[in-house]
Formats: C-alpha cells, structure tokens, sequence
C-alpha cells in the first residue's frame, strides 16, 4: 500500500511541477513539460524494473522529435527515428524474456566491456559530429552527437539489463544542458530554457535509477546465493 501511494504521489507531483514549469518559462505548446512528464513516468518504472517503461519511452521520444525539428537539431531527429525507438521496442522484448516475479533480471558488467563501450561512445561521438557538420542547417553538431550517442548507451546498456547505462544517462544529460544552454544563448529554440531544467531534474532521476539498480542488483544475488529450502517449495 505504501509503495502504492509513493507512486501516485510521485505521478502527481510529476505532472504539476513539469506543467508548472511549463508555464513559467513560456514553455512552447508545453511539448517540454509533457516530455519531462513521460521522462518521470518512464525513470519511475525502470527503477522497478518493469518491461513496460520503454513503451513510455517512445512516446516522450516522439515528443523530443517535434521539439528537435523546431529547434533544427536533425541529429537528434535521425537517432530517434533509427535507432530509439527501435531499441524502445528492442527493450520491451529483452525485458519481458528476462524478468522473474514481474521484475527484470540484471546482468553484471566488466571492466573490459566498460572500456570497449567507453571507446566506442567516443569514436562514435566524432564521427556522427563530423556527419552532422555537413548538414547547412545543423545546429551545435558536435554537442548533438555527443548527447545522443550517450543517450544511445544509456538505451542499449539498460536494453541489455546493466545498471550502467544510467551513468551514461546522466553523462548524457549534462551534455544535454549544455547544449539547450547555447541554444538558449543563440536563440534556436523557444523550449530551451524548459529542456535546461528538465536535464537538471533528470540527473537527480538517473542518480536515483543507478542506485535503485544497485540495490535490486544486490536483492538478486542475495535470492540467488540463498538456498531454496523444501519448506520454501511447497
């Protein structure tokens, strides 16, 4: 029951501020507040471990791609379309094959996997920049491609069940603040100032999912380790 009012709480809470916002900084079509919103609603349940986060996802997904078109940040827009929403429907089916009780099971990382993802995220940043680059009407191409290919795997690391695509999430939001904080300052976009304190509020999400893993990382190994007496069959 407790756990059932700490969710409707947090969802309302949720809503309020993210439309509050909205309305004080003169957020465009409030499409920044509603996008904010589905990121709560989606970090709530990831926490969780529930298979039907990344249908959320999609939709604040969808949502980010109207806001990227005015903003003209085309990077953003392709990724979404390639590669996120894919990978949304990827991690539905990946989640909902591994759960046990309703709740995903983790998987660990290592440190040469951690290394070889590291490599890729920064060899992927360049070369999507230098893509971008070549769009005339591309906006900050190198800021664009380093956040969306963090986003990227924070997507597939949390697609494949590791607790550290959240730090790839907050990576990925910092560079994301940074981003909308030149866009602000060049006048690229109307919902800047929104998506500014939606990545603030975001980092405090993804600290609260990384440790949340951590903890149902731990709960798992713990049920794994413990021997299924015949009292705890029958």
């Amino acid at each position: 029951m407790k756990k059932k009012n700490f969710h409707y709480r947090f969802l309302v809470v949720s809503l309020c501020v993210s439309l509050g916002l909205g309305i004080l900084f003169h957020d465009q079509y409030l499409l920044g507040s509603i996008s904010l919103f589905f990121g709560c609603v989606q970090t709530l349940y990831t926490t969780k471990g529930k298979w039907f986060e990344a249908g959320i996802g999609i939709l604040g997904t969808i949502l980010s791609i109207i806001i990227c078109l005015f903003a003209g940040l085309y990077g953003s827009i392709i990724f979404a379309v390639v590669i996120y929403i894919p990978l949304n429907i990827f991690n539905i089916i990946s989640w909902k094959q591994h759960e046990n009780n309703h709740v995903v099971e983790l998987n660990r990382m290592t440190p040469l996997k951690s290394i070889f993802i590291v490599s890729l995220v920064i060899i992927g940043t360049a070369l999507v920049g230098l893509l971008l680059s070549l769009i005339p009407t591309q906006k900050l191409a190198f800021w664009d491609a380093c956040s969306n290919i963090l986003n990227l795997a924070g997507i597939l690391l949390i697609a494949l069940r590791y607790k550290e695509g959240w730090i790839f999430w907050i990576l990925c939001n910092f560079v994301e603040i940074t981003t909308w904080s030149l866009a602000l300052i060049n006048n690229y976009s109307q919902n800047a100032m929104m998506l500014i304190i939606k990545n603030i509020i975001y980092v405090g999400l993804n600290v609260w999912g990384y440790l949340a893993f951590i903890k149902l990382r731990k709960q798992q190994e713990t049920l794994k380790s413990t021997p299924i007496t015949t009292k705890e069959v029958i």
